[in-house]
């Protein structure tokens, strides 16, 4: 099988990838007249709504009706913003697919101005008579925990006409984040640097970390300017347009009469803020092992500092380990036996029938994500360069991939998603799950210090530095809710100084470095970071309990990963044997992580 992932020079363009590595998108749409003819069917839904207002509380056979309805509402635009998203980002410069997601995006606009009374309607309605239709009428138990979270979010709806106005305002308040998603997805560029060979090589994000993980430091630190200094020329810009973003959540916080940001951004999932303020307090409680990590680093590397060109870079003597996208297919699909038979089937059923786009091409969105809606499989965005880290990416999104597909077969659409705070949970599991696999079926010495290294570096990026950004994220949006503006110079000083209280004396911060804040996406996705830390943490718990096979562990997985958002995402983990409300998973994750130091240091 032909491998697309090794060509160094010129990128491709989308015609010259072979069609076995791309996605079926033809599985939601056949064609884009199709879809078309659902973006009008949905003009029509439009239309229809307003024949339900005013209704809503005259019987539950009415209220059952518009649940019904909104139910086939949303599963119709899911597929039309899936398939225009996903064709926009198999190339970011087509300006026909921009049009499609911009048309979407407008759509999604409209009818949440035109449903924007169904809220304020419904709590309009005595709880007794809401309850008192849920008994007498057939098939509106099902929702019942969703009117439940529609009751819970009483203090902070507004009346129907001032929230048909904060709906009108969507589309534009999304500027800041198309703005910035624009720029750094179509527009920003990197330039070229000399490689090994002393070929000019471009620097894309897609090669980044492939150039990050050069045994040649001189590679590392051109590629890493070349990529920073970037950003650093668009500063002023990218503080503006972050800064744009943090306006935006405080107007709707505000109008929504929430306490700050960061309470109306916990509150809709209902997550305790406590769990936020825990996120970041044990972890800094715990900084010992990260640090360890960084000063073990250095030792190997025999530098005086590690800077952040040496973070990626494999500390083992073979660190040209490659697997094809065959091998990784295998290992991936080997390592996921555990989770019994009926997995790993529908397992091997994803990985061979168009849900993964696997290569790079001119203008592919950067990175990797799993995504989906309901009625269809999920698809993955992959730029896979043949790394062990793509092998762990893959074993990564497809377990997002596996939550949303059995999320999709085993809920009614209402409850047919999950929040992020659990998104993050089987995805991790997978990867815990492969590393287990690879150490116990990978005897050689090296292979296995890579391993232990790769598991590390996991717990340092997606735990350790999660939390920086979150406490990064905390401080940002305090100072703007505090009137302070959040200028260049007060972004990336704070960055700065988190980096040097997590990292420790053995790190050593260029300057470039503060800017980071200036490519971190998520920060167009407000309070989101933390929970990448409580994922990992969650999914460590979760996996020991299923390798140490303890009774009924992974019936009670499988099982979450089957409930959607049936329950409150606490209570879903708590059901699943893992209570993220303690400081005791976040803290057992960083003991691992001196356990590992440990057997590398036994290796070594």
């Amino acid at each position: 099988m032909n491998d697309q992932s090794s060509n160094k020079g010129k990128l491709p363009s989308r015609e010259e990838i072979d069609p076995q590595y791309t996605w079926k998108l033809e599985d939601l749409y056949s064609s884009d007249q199709e879809w078309e003819e659902d973006f009008h069917a949905v003009e029509r839904m439009i239309a229809e709504i307003a024949g339900f207002r005013g209704k809503l509380g005259e019987s539950g056979d009415l209220l059952l009706r518009w649940l019904h309805f909104a139910d086939d509402l949303n599963i119709i635009t899911g597929k039309l913003g899936n398939y225009a998203f996903r064709r926009y980002d198999e190339n970011t410069a087509n300006t026909r697919y921009q049009g499609l997601m911009d048309r979407v995006l407008s759509q999604h606009a409209r009818t949440s101005a035109a449903t924007s009374w169904v809220v304020p309607e419904i709590l309009a309605i005595p709880r007794d008579r809401i309850d008192g239709f849920i008994a007498e009428t057939d098939g509106l138990e099902m929702y019942a925990h969703h009117l439940d979270e529609i009751l819970r979010m009483q203090l902070h709806t507004r009346t129907s006409s001032e929230e048909e106005l904060l709906a009108l305002s969507l589309e534009a308040m999304a500027g800041p984040s198309n703005i910035f998603n624009m720029f750094n997805d179509a527009d920003i560029r990197f330039g070229t640097i000399t490689d090994e060979d002393g070929s000019e090589i471009e620097v894309t994000k897609g090669r980044y970390i492939q150039l990050q993980e050069s045994r040649d430091r001189r590679i590392r630190e051109d590629s890493y300017r070349a990529l920073y200094s970037q950003y650093a020329t668009w500063k002023n810009t990218l503080a503006a347009t972050l800064s744009g973003q943090v306006k935006k959540e405080m107007f709707f916080a505000r109008a929504r009469k929430y306490r700050d940001t960061r309470h109306m951004a916990l509150y809709e999932d209902n997550i305790p803020e406590s769990v936020y303020d825990n996120v970041v307090r044990t972890v800094n409680n715990n900084l010992g092992p990260l640090q360890r990590s960084v000063r073990l680093r250095r030792e190997i590397l025999g530098i005086d500092a590690v800077r952040p060109w040496d973070l990626y870079v494999p500390l083992v003597a073979r660190a040209n380990i490659h697997f094809s996208w065959d091998e990784a297919v295998q290992i991936v699909q080997d390592a996921m036996h555990v989770l019994g038979p009926a997995y790993s089937r529908d397992l091997t059923s994803a990985l061979e029938e168009g849900w993964i786009d696997v290569y790079e091409n001119q203008g592919k969105a950067s990175g990797a994500y799993s995504a989906w809606t309901y009625g269809a499989h999920p698809f993955v965005l992959l730029n896979y360069t043949n790394t062990l880290k793509d092998v762990f990416t893959l074993a990564h999104e497809m377990g997002h991939a596996m939550h949303s597909y059995y999320t999709w077969k085993n809920q009614p659409p209402v409850y047919g998603g999950y929040t992020i705070f659990c998104a993050e949970v089987a995805s991790t599991c997978n990867e815990m799950l492969l590393v287990d696999h690879m150490l116990q079926t990978r005897t050689d010495r090296e292979l296995q210090l890579q391993l232990l290294f790769h598991f590390i570096d996991t717990i340092r990026g997606t735990v350790y530095n999660q939390a920086l950004f979150a406490e990064f994220e905390q401080f940002m949006h305090q100072s703007a809710e505090r009137g302070v503006p959040l200028t260049v110079d007060l972004l990336s000083e704070t960055m700065a100084e988190l980096y040097a209280r997590y990292m420790g004396t053995d790190f050593g911060i260029d300057p470039l470095y503060a800017i980071n804040w200036a490519r971190i996406p998520h920060f167009y996705r407000s309070f989101y970071v933390f929970q990448y830390a409580t994922g990992l943490s969650a999914a460590v718990a979760l996996t020991r309990s299923i390798l140490d096979r303890k009774e009924g562990a992974l019936e009670r997985y499988l099982d979450f990963l089957k409930s959607g958002s049936a329950k409150y995402s606490i209570d879903l983990l708590k059901d699943a044997g893992v209570d993220m409300t303690q400081p005791e998973p976040i803290a057992a994750t960083a003991a691992l992580m001196d356990e590992l130091l440990d057997r590398v240091e036994d290796l070594l």
